[in-house]
């Protein structure tokens, strides 16, 4: 039985998509949802499960990636800016969706560029079998 391998780069940029729609849907939907049952979409505490669902998966991906593979920094420093920017908009501009949407949109896509980042220089680094030093991928030609 083939168990396929769970990519958490892909995994990661799909939870920070799925707060863009959930953050871009919420101000229309809200009126909405407890008519047809789902007002558990309009919690505080959903809102939260994504930043901190986004947050783990990207310390699972990007944190191993960096220290055994690329060491490039600046893919942390892409999620840490989105996450920033995710935390002060559902921190300190609740209440106030002109500036909460830009923001956590925005931060968004920092942390999904911080996964895509991650996944490309992860395809071109290889290890070398002898050492632990990371060498750039030249494909030979066949």
């Amino acid at each position: 039985m083939i168990i396929p391998k769970l990519n958490l780069d892909n995994t990661g940029a799909t939870v920070s998509w799925l707060c863009v729609v959930h953050c871009l849907t919420m101000p229309m939907a809200v009126s909405v949802l407890p008519l047809i049952g789902l007002s558990f979409l309009a919690d505080e505490r959903l809102e939260w499960l994504f930043i901190g669902a986004s947050s783990l998966i990207a310390a699972l991906s990007l944190l191993p990636t960096y220290f055994r593979w690329h060491k490039k920094i600046r893919t942390l420093f892409l999620f840490a800016f989105g996450l920033t920017l995710v935390l002060l908009a559902q921190k300190f501009f609740d209440d106030d969706w002109r500036y909460q949407i830009p923001l956590l949109m925005f931060g968004a896509v920092m942390i999904t560029t911080s996964h895509l980042v991650n996944r490309r220089l992860c395809r071109v680094c290889v290890v070398s079998e002898n050492s632990t030093i990371l060498t750039k991928f030249t494909p030979t030609p066949e």
